[in-house]
């Protein structure tokens, strides 16, 4: 990296720092003033509570009056009002004290009689709410007075007096009496507290009105000024309505921004209001700040010296490590797959060498080879074209093509897998409009043969696939967009594997698919084909209900074509490419060594083969059967641990395990076997058969609790080697 290149990444390095620590200091400044919002909080809670034991005790001394009335227990309602009066001339509390009938009439200590007509009070006692206290207001009921109250109420039980029923005893208090038991100020005095009712009349405030006409109203006071978190002055009142607590930030009409922190006081229709100017925060936080943001411009030259230092070696350094796990990832997929046909090819060569003189079974060994040799030179190919496509170097064919037939020919080389399966299939194409496109038929066929044959693979018997072909409007260049659709009722899946479908080498392992067989390249080829012509191949899908694959491309309408004839020289070459993708089965086999390699014994062994391919466990079982050993075969993990645990002790000498299986891999079998409560279970020899064959897998397959390794291709002779000296070993 030239010198000019590590000042720009110095400097973005800085630059990155500067904006680190910025945020940083953002951060910690809302963080303090959460801090001091949480303290506000505490505060104003701990406020309603002197609040709400100041109305506790009136409403006890209101109780008081109450018992004292019906201890008094007067004849007449006259007598009743003179003990009202006693009791009112006597409080510190009450300026007057009210009996309410039942009918709503209201009965007062200085023998005021009011009717029901001319009070509102029965409303509030009716509504259940037990005891209550309510702001004076004439609405419900002109009293003897014009200063602000305070109207306390407690309901009656069983009160009868002179034929009259009474439900609740009334105490009226002037607000001058108690405000200074709920004025509060904090932080300093700069803290004012407020209560207000549910209409925002103030109860208590720091500049009270003295009489009705005069009283300041709380929402009058935002609306002069401004809420600053996008709440409406409505949300608000609801808020407090609904006894919410909540805090909020306001710029009043001065143009001072406030704190205010809202507490319901409980078992009334009033919050109680902390107001705080901002620049409170602000103070108290901006020397935290300021020696935090000191150390963090230490801490930034000091980290970008070491940058300095270290830069240059870690790059190198992440680079190498990308590099080699990028290799070993490939080398790993590669060996593995590779090595899955070559097994077979390899075991069919062994028992070709034993048979050369069956006929018979030399025909099957050589359509088994044809199978894995095909298997093989498709993986090739596969691997060829992803190479070329991650490098860009596949050139796609402009030619003319007729865009339908295409699709015809993919559908009817998949015609007879689907007649086989009974998969119900329908074509729709007729909103082609311009059929004749220019573009590469080969490789958008070799696409759609992908999803196609994966379709009817993971399709169940008697399912249904649709393919949907349409073209858009043709634009002024002449190009129009086309969109195909492959959607079956197949097994679907996972959002977990959607995310993944198109890298190299996945395969979803499912109940539904455990037994079809590929190199998970298909998918990546595809997409990559699709996103070189310029297109986009998406899929949609859910587990168990099928999926749906889209392929989206712009192709030119080709102008030459006329009445539905085929320009001249159009006619496209190498389609046959089409039909050599990989078989559906991938063979595994056996790697051959000479014939006859180790001796029989008469001695007879049972071996359990667990091999979820067929072909492969079908080369395994000939091999061994003929060298005197007795197979049983597993097509899975947990078929194996089924048939070790359902055999006698000792029936099975050794189990011949593969380790990538469906249903239970051949790790996991082996640890289940170790398990079992019987004699043999940790005495059994296991051997792990895989075509991964780096050190991680040996020590994983040892750490299973397997006895030896064998990688495939499988050495013949030293299996059977291995094999004749546990016959030789045993007793």
């Amino acid at each position: 990296m030239n010198r000019s290149r590590y000042i720009a990444v110095f400097g973005g390095a800085v630059a990155l720092m500067v904006v680190v620590v910025v945020v940083y200091l953002g951060l910690l400044s809302n963080t303090v003033s959460a801090n001091v919002m949480s303290s506000v909080d505490e505060i104003s809670r701990h406020d309603v509570e002197a609040i709400e034991g100041s109305l506790e005790n009136s409403y006890a001394r209101l109780g008081s009056v109450a018992k004292r009335l019906k201890v008094y227990d007067a004849d007449t309602i006259l007598e009743a009002q003179e003990q009202l009066n006693l009791e009112a001339a006597s409080s510190a509390l009450f300026n007057a004290v009210y009996l309410l009938a039942e009918d709503g009439s209201l009965y007062s200590s200085s023998y005021v009689v009011l009717g029901p007509d001319e009070t509102n009070y029965l409303r509030i006692v009716s509504e259940g709410h037990g005891n209550f206290v309510t702001l004076y207001d004439d609405e419900d009921g002109r009293l003897e007075t014009t200063k602000e109250s305070l109207i306390y109420g407690i309901p009656l039980k069983d009160t009868v007096i002179d034929g009259v029923t009474f439900v609740a005893m009334l105490g009226r208090s002037d607000l001058s009496t108690i405000r200074g038991q709920l004025l509060i100020e904090s932080f300093g005095g700069e803290g004012i507290s407020s209560v207000v009712n549910d209409k925002g009349y103030y109860i208590v405030s720091a500049s009270p009105a003295t009489d009705l006409a005069g009283r300041n109203n709380f929402y009058d006071v935002l609306r002069d000024g401004r809420i600053d978190d996008g709440l409406s002055i409505e949300e608000v009142r609801r808020n407090i309505s609904e006894g919410v607590q909540f805090t909020i930030n306001v710029t009043n009409s001065a143009g001072e921004r406030l704190v205010m922190s809202f507490a319901p006081v409980e078992g009334t229709s009033w919050s109680f209001i902390m107001t705080v100017p901002a620049s409170v925060f602000e103070r108290q936080s901006a020397p935290f700040i300021a020696m935090t943001g000191a150390m963090l411009s230490v801490m930034v030259l000091v980290l970008t010296g070491m940058m300095l230092l270290i830069y240059r070696f870690m790059k190198r350094s992440v680079q190498a490590r990308a590099e080699a796990a990028a290799r070993s990832e490939f080398l790993s997929n590669m060996s593995h797959e590779i090595r899955t046909p070559l097994n077979g090819i390899i075991g069919l060569n062994h028992l070709m060498a034993r048979h050369i003189d069956d006929r018979a079974a030399m025909e099957g060994y050589v359509r088994k080879l044809g199978k894995a040799a095909q298997y093989l030179l498709s993986l090739v190919n596969d691997i060829l074209d992803v190479s070329k496509l991650q490098a860009g170097k596949v050139q796609l064919v402009r030619a003319p093509f007729d865009l339908r037939a295409a699709i015809d020919n993919v559908c009817e080389m998949q015609r007879e897998p689907m007649d086989e399966r009974g998969i119900d299939f329908k074509l729709d194409n007729g909103l082609l409009t311009f059929p004749w496109v220019v573009g590469d038929e080969i490789r958008l066929s070799q696409v759609l043969m992908n999803i196609l044959s994966n379709a009817v693979k993971f399709t169940p018997v008697g399912g249904r696939i649709t393919l949907r072909a349409s073209q858009g409007i043709r634009d002024e260049r002449g190009f129009a967009p086309v969109t195909i659709s492959i959607a079956d009722t197949g097994c679907g899946m996972t959002p977990e594997f959607q995310r993944q479908i198109f890298d190299m080498f996945t395969q979803e392992r499912t109940s539904n698919s455990e037994s079809q067989k590929g190199t998970g390249l298909g998918m990546a080829i595809s997409y990559l084909l699709v996103k070189q012509m310029g297109g986009l191949l998406t899929v949609e899908s859910e587990l168990g209900s099928g999926s749906c694959f889209t392929v989206c491309v712009s192709l030119p309408v080709d102008p030459s074509h006329r009445h539905g004839q085929a320009p001249a020289g159009t006619e496209p070459e190498g389609s046959a490419r089409v039909g050599e993708r990989a078989p559906v089965e991938a063979p595994v086999g056996l790697s051959g060594g000479e014939p006859g390699g180790s001796p029989r014994s008469a001695r007879p062994m049972k071996l359990l083969v667990a091999e979820d391919n067929e072909l492969n466990a079908d080369i395994i079982s000939s091999i061994l059967s003929e060298e005197g050993f007795e197979v049983v075969v597993a097509e899975n993990g947990q078929r194996a641990v089924e048939l070790f645990e359902a055999s006698a002790v000792g029936e099975f000498s050794a189990i011949l395990m593969d380790a990538q299986m469906p249903v239970m891999d051949g790790y996991e079998a082996a640890r289940v076997i170790r398990k079992l409560d019987r004699a043999d279970a940790g005495k059994v020899f296991i051997f792990a058969c895989t075509a991964s064959t780096f050190t991680e897998d040996r020590n994983r397959a040892m750490g299973a609790g397997m006895n030896d390794f064998l990688a495939k291709p499988l050495n013949v002779p030293a299996m059977l080697s291995k094999l004749e000296a546990l016959r030789e070993e045993r007793p």
